[in-house]
Parts: structure tokens; C-alpha cells; sequence
């Protein structure tokens, strides 16, 4: 028996595991929505590593997606995500297989230690994961997943045996046992509506991130401790996580301003200007992130973080720059037509 539901990878950049799932599921069922992770509907943030809770590293959270989904622009085509709990989780491929088989889309729960090789925890640490089973073979004992590695978002083949180690070793099954679901089916809409792109929700989000770039600092983050250097390289490879997000949203960001300019919803002059701030945020992230990168290949761990925080800063402000051009944009249009209604009066 073969089973495999052809579903091509969300891969115009990079967000999350989460995101990106969702994002493959959603564009197989209406393509249009490819666009809408271009949006700005995003914060930046800090977290604890998996490894260390108290080693702070910054990142971005997208809004919504996470804890209200009713509201994410992905609602429109995922309804809801349907938590799964094997009859027998000691026996659960044949529950897992039958899903698959009736067409569902499942996602299920790994412990990225033992999951693909090629990814950035195998065989050094553990962490929970939702991973898409998009396909299997029951002769050669085979899965199709779409997942992440360092070589990006796309299809790989799983052999059996390793499906069930990386289940069976998953936070649902010993860390949180009971508490978080073995799987989840995605639940899709029926009647679907093209994704439309609306600039005045692009500015209302311009105009918070300009508030919140304000504030945000990358002073506090990164700390490695004297207690850290035996452990660095994973201290350095949790560090690149989220730097890898940051420097692809930008490449997202990218997306938005020629989709915005294809759509004729941005003047020439708001294009260049976001244009040229754009190469250098992603001229300077990538500087940021080869720092971690050299120093992950080096035998002599020499990070100078204040420097790697002055620029990280830096990017804050030609960030904030960016949207403020298209918020003057839409200023002056306002103004523009005010002119013309007290000429007109």
C-alpha cells in the first residue's frame, strides 16, 4: 500500500516550522496566498533557548498565528487545527497511516533529535516538533515529510523506524504525556476566497512597528557566559535560529514592497527609498549572522558582542526608516487631497 499527497513546500522565505507548514498547506488549496506571509504583521521578540531558558536570543513572532488564530490571515483557508491522541501511541502507525490514506493533512509530534540528520538538533539536542506526514509506503517503509534542514523547507524521505524513535522519544509522549496532542489534522475551509492585499492594513502595521522599533533593544540578548564555553557551538547554533529569521524576513519584506509596486499601491519614489534600505538590512543581518556562522567553524570562540549589538541596532533604526516611508507616503496623499477638496470648496 503507497499513499502520497503531492504538496509543494512554502519556500519564497523562511519564517518558522509552524509558518512554513502552514503556509505549504495553505497555497496547495489556494495559491494566492503565497503573498500574504509578505505581510508585515509581524513583532520582534526574544526567547530561551531549548538548551538554556535564561540564554536570550531575539527573534520575530509573527502575530496571531499562535494564539489567535481566528484573526491570522491563514484563518481564511485553515479553520482550525484538529488535535489528534492515538488509540494505542506504542501502535500508532496504523492510526497515522489511516489518516493519511483518507486524505487528511497531518502534522505530527517528533523530537527533532532524532528526526533528520541534516537539521540543526539531530544528535545534539532535544526539541518538540509538529512535522507534516504527507505520504508513506508500506512496502519499503517509508514516510514522506515536509521539514526543515540547514538546506531550507522541502520534502524528505523517513524511514519507519526512525518515525517511530523520534514519536515515541516526543514531548507528547514523555515530557508533556497527556497534555499536548500526538498530531494535528488541519481543518480546511470549504468555501475559500483569494487572498486580496490591502495596503492600509500594511501601514496600520508600519505604524506599530515604528512604535515598537523604538523601544526595542539587542543590548541584554545574546549574553554567553563564562559558564556557556563548553557549550558554545549549540549556544552559537540556537543564536543563528533566530538571526536566520530576522534576515528572511527581510527577504519577506523584499517581497512585500515589488508585490506592493506590481499592484501600482506604491509610488516610485516610496519604492526606491524602501528598496535602498532593504539592501542594507540584508546586507548588514548577513554580516550579523556570518559573525555566528565563523565563529561556529573556528576553534577560538572570539564573539565581540558589542559590536554584533551596535549593528543588530543599527538595523533597528534603517528598519524603522523603511516603514516610515510609506507611512509619509499615504501622509502625503492625505494631505494632497485635502488641498484639492479646500480648492474644490
Amino acid at each position: 500500500m503507497k499513499y502520497s499527497r503531492q504538496m509543494t513546500p512554502y519556500n519564497d522565505f523562511w519564517m518558522n516550522c509552524i509558518l512554513n507548514s502552514a503556509y505549504s498547506v495553505a497555497t496547495n488549496f489556494e495559491s494566492s496566498y503565497s503573498a500574504a506571509a509578505y505581510l508585515n504583521n509581524y513583532s520582534y521578540t526574544s526567547w530561551g533557548a531549548a538548551i538554556d531558558i535564561e540564554f536570550m536570543t531575539p527573534t520575530i513572532e509573527v502575530l496571531d498565528y499562535s494564539d489567535h488564530w481566528e484573526n491570522f490571515v491563514l484563518s481564511a483557508v485553515i479553520e482550525k487545527e484538529i488535535p489528534v491522541s492515538f488509540k494505542n501511541p506504542h501502535d500508532f502507525l496504523p492510526d497515522l497511516q489511516k489518516i493519511i490514506s483518507e486524505g487528511e493533512i497531518v502534522k505530527l509530534n517528533v523530537d527533532l533529535f532524532y528526526w533528520l540528520p541534516k537539521n540543526i538538533a539531530w544528535n545534539r539536542f532535544h526539541m518538540s516538533h509538529y512535522s507534516i506526514i504527507n505520504g508513506f509506503d508500506a512496502e519499503t517503509k517509508m514516510y514522506s515529510v515536509l521539514d526543515d534542514d540547514v538546506d531550507g523547507y522541502g520534502v524528505h524521505l523517513i524511514p519507519e523506524d526512525r518515525v517511530v524513535q523520534a514519536f515515541m522519544n516526543s514531548y507528547a509522549m514523555n515530557e508533556l504525556e497527556g497534555e499536548i496532542p500526538h498530531a494535528y489534522i488541519y481543518g480546511i475551509r470549504k468555501d475559500i476566497q483569494p487572498f486580496r492585499m490591502d495596503k492600509s492594513e500594511i501601514i496600520k502595521h508600519a505604524e506599530r512597528l515604528i512604535e515598537e522599533l523604538s523601544v526595542f533593544s539587542f543590548d541584554d540578548l545574546w549574553n554567553f557566559k563564562d559558564e556557556h564555553k563548553d557549550n558554545m557551538d549549540e549556544y552559537i547554533r540556537i543564536s543563528l535560529i533566530g538571526v536566520n529569521i530576522i534576515e528572511n524576513r527581510h527577504i519577506g519584506n523584499e517581497l512585500l514592497v515589488n508585490k506592493l509596486t506590481d499592484l501600482n499601491l506604491m509610488e516610485e519614489a516610496t519604492y526606491e527609498e524602501m528598496k535602498y534600505c532593504l539592501k542594507r538590512l540584508q546586507k548588514g543581518w548577513k554580516a550579523i549572522k556570518q559573525v555566528f556562522i565563523n565563529n561556529l567553524v573556528s576553534e577560538h570562540k572570539e564573539i565581540n558582542l558589542e559590536l554584533i549589538r551596535n549593528k543588530a541596532n543599527e538595523m533597528l533604526d534603517i528598519e524603522k526608516k523603511m516603514w516610515l516611508a510609506i507611512v509619509e507616503e499615504r501622509d502625503m496623499e492625505l494631505e494632497n487631497k485635502e488641498t484639492k477638496r479646500g480648492v474644490t470648496l
